[in-house]
């Protein structure tokens, strides 16, 4: 028997989780890997689901008490499926593909011309700091914002014409001054698309970053994956990782998510030799 750890979703909590009791390690189980029978990554969606489970959400409630699911690439150990072999990794959250495909927009949708101005807000995230890259690839202006002064450093650094903090500079204002805006990529709402909407061109397209990935993911998806992983390969594209070792610093990863400390995926590594 093998010991099978698990991050169980331990209390409920108002606020910021609490990083030490909210998401607990349960080493207590154990898994026959010979025997047991076949069947069927941290993001902030997580802290929506550590809420009460009849209280309704647009993706279920962590249960209290047990194991947490999310978005994993996982090592398969054992297979019985002829296309999934020993060794090999896989990806999943669930029924839901794991991908950060709200990029398919720009290799797919084809809403944009060389030229046209790009405003997108929180670009030191998971999305925005690769959708710099394919817009200034497709000759567009890119306008960005993010939430501290090295995060600027950073995106300039990929290749945006304007990059600004959000936290000392005034939003609407800077928008103003590149005005209009062509296409606007939000993952924030609130102020920040406010100002987006009073500096928008005629005819400007709105991204709602979030759902694209159920709406183009089956049209797009093998576009995105002949060319996106191809130019990561290739050094024409740059992805930036944040990455906490161990499973016991699942809850001090989480808070940080939230409170904005992280510069692109969270990535929460079990095992560092596989």
């Amino acid at each position: 028997m093998t010991t099978n750890q698990r991050i169980v979703f331990n209390e409920m909590r108002h606020g910021l989780p609490n990083p030490k009791t909210s998401l607990i390690v349960d080493d207590t189980p154990s898994i026959d890997l010979d025997n047991v029978p076949l069947q069927g990554i941290l993001t902030p969606v997580m802290r929506n689901r550590m809420r009460p489970i009849d209280i309704r959400g647009d993706i279920d409630a962590f249960p209290l008490g047990k194991t947490i699911t999310g978005f994993s690439v996982p090592v398969v150990l054992r297979s019985e499926k002829p296309l999934i072999q020993a060794g090999k990794h896989v990806y999943g959250f669930i029924i839901i593909p794991s991908i950060d495909a709200n990029v398919l927009w720009m290799k797919g949708l084809n809403l944009q011309q060389p030229g046209e101005t790009l405003y997108m807000s929180a670009v030191c995230g998971v999305v925005c700091h690769l959708v710099v890259q394919l817009a200034k690839a497709q000759g567009l202006k890119v306008i960005a914002s993010c939430g501290s002064n090295q995060k600027v450093s950073l995106v300039k650094s990929l290749g945006a014409d304007h990059v600004f903090n959000y936290k000392t500079a005034d939003t609407a204002a800077e928008l103003q001054v590149h005005s209009p805006i062509d296409l606007y990529f939000d993952l924030v709402g609130g102020p920040t698309l406010e100002a987006a909407i009073n500096n928008l061109a005629c005819n400007a397209r709105l991204i709602i970053c979030g759902m694209i990935m159920f709406d183009c993911a089956d049209k797009y998806l093998d576009e995105f994956h002949d060319t996106v992983p191809r130019d990561l390969a290739a050094g024409n594209l740059k992805y930036l990782e944040h990455v906490y070792h161990g499973m016991d610093r699942v809850g001090e990863a989480l808070v940080n998510l939230l409170v904005g400390i992280n510069v692109g995926k969270f990535v929460l590594v079990l095992e560092d030799d596989v």
